[in-house]
């Protein structure tokens, strides 16, 4: 029960961290021409506005459990089998995530090798398949959706915004 309370918590300092390696990462971005704007201004601006709504989940996330803590007292009388279904309840929601955070970081580890397009269409692929119901699994709708989503986002990088995006093996 107590993680079920401390949720938000966990969750704020997750996205802090992500936004934090998210921020640092950006000064390694090669900028392709002189201008004063740089291909890490938007990624920066992202980053910094995670890292203060991450503060805020964690700060609202102390204060609920805070809140929950004093409403509750010393006289808990949770039922055994209400206890049973609700850490089953919890490892059911905790398996996407889980699942989640190892798709994120083979994204991470394997987009040097194999390159945005590849890495980035296989990604959304893969997270539409989990986070879709079983009844409303259209995997040919997901393929084009992936492949048109990050040759979209690839050419709008390397066009409009002069952002070198990581190539791979298909070089």
């Amino acid at each position: 029960m107590m993680a079920v309370k401390y949720q938000d918590v966990f969750s704020g300092f997750f996205l802090l961290i992500v936004s934090v390696t998210m921020f640092l990462a950006t000064f390694s971005f090669e900028a392709l021409t002189e201008s004063q704007v740089g291909p890490d201004f938007m990624p920066k601006i992202i980053a910094s506005m995670m890292m203060i709504l991450s503060i805020i989940i964690i700060v609202n996330g102390l204060k609920r459990a805070k809140i929950e803590k004093e409403s509750t007292g010393a006289y808990q009388t949770d039922e055994e089998e209400g206890k049973k279904s609700a850490s089953q309840d919890e490892k059911k929601n905790l398996l996407p995530v889980m699942i989640t955070l190892g798709l994120m970081i083979g994204y991470f580890v394997l987009i040097p090798i194999l390159g945005f397009l590849i890495m980035t269409a296989l990604y959304l692929f893969l997270q539409m398949l989990l986070l879709s119901h079983k009844s409303n699994r259209k995997i040919w709708l997901f393929a084009i959706l992936s492949i048109a989503t990050s040759t979209l986002i690839y050419y709008v990088f390397r066009s409009v915004f002069y952002v070198m995006l990581p190539t791979g093996i298909i070089g």
